[in-house]
């Protein structure tokens, strides 16, 4: 039997509750990176939604958590023959080899991370030179900034741009971009969405939200007020690789 929390993550993800973020999140995340990685992690898995994301665009994916109870519904979810396995880990601790991953991807990963820097170290242990990385963190120039409308969970940590930036880099990895997305407060969203009560209507919500929030995001003055921050970095390559690309 699932727990209340495995099953909250698996309602967030279905009917039109997945248009929105697969229009939104994983178009922001998965932009850019190339198709031709041979092997993925997605760290902080949760059910392994992003893990099957990845997947289909690498050789291999491994989705990595700490909840058990989480990896199990994914593994139940894969179907037979996928390039894909779940597996118990410590993100500060990661049990694959130094310069071994082609991507890593932790998204809603550090929504509680006071200090990025011990789990972004172990990244950069791990990926392979000029290997991409792709996270999410809280947005503290988001607005409005009414902690009620945010839908965070209490204790979260609030990110800017340049302190995320700064932490990174620190780690040895090189910041090719930081963008917003979700620029509508999301717990107006998805209250508007619960009150709706047939899924077409919903949908059409969903759909004109998406279209809002694409608007707003090509206005420069709000370019960084969505309410999560998207960051993509990239292991040095080595010296030999560099030469081989100038």
């Amino acid at each position: 039997m699932q727990s209340i929390a495995v099953a909250g993550v698996e309602r967030k993800y279905r009917g039109s509750r997945s248009v929105f973020f697969a229009q939104t999140e994983d178009l922001a995340v998965l932009r850019g990176l190339s198709s031709n990685g041979k092997y993925a992690l997605d760290l902080g898995t949760g059910t392994g939604r992003f893990a099957f994301v990845v997947a289909e665009r690498c050789g291999f994916a491994v989705g990595v958590d700490l909840e058990i109870e989480g990896l199990r519904t994914g593994k139940s979810q894969a179907p037979p023959g996928a390039r894909l396995a779940f597996v118990a880990m410590d993100g500060a601790a990661l049990g694959f080899r130094s310069d071994s991953l082609n991507l890593v991807t932790a998204i809603g990963t550090f929504e509680f991370t006071h200090d990025l820097r011990p789990v972004l170290r172990e990244i950069c242990r791990v990926l392979t030179p000029e290997g991409d990385l792709v996270f999410t963190c809280w947005n503290r120039a988001r607005w409005p900034k009414l902690e009620l409308l945010d839908r965070r969970g209490r204790g979260s940590v609030l990110w800017s741009a340049a302190d995320v930036q700064a932490q990174t880099e620190q780690c040895g990895l090189r910041v090719e971009s930081v963008e917003s997305i979700f620029f509508l407060p999301r717990r107006l969203l998805w209250w508007s969405h619960r009150l709706l009560l047939i899924e077409p209507l919903r949908r059409l919500l969903v759909v004109g939200s998406i279209a809002l929030e694409t608007n707003v995001a090509r206005k420069r003055s709000w370019g960084m007020a969505g309410r999560v921050l998207v960051v993509r970095a990239r292991k040095a390559g080595s010296p030999q690789l560099r030469d081989e690309r100038r």
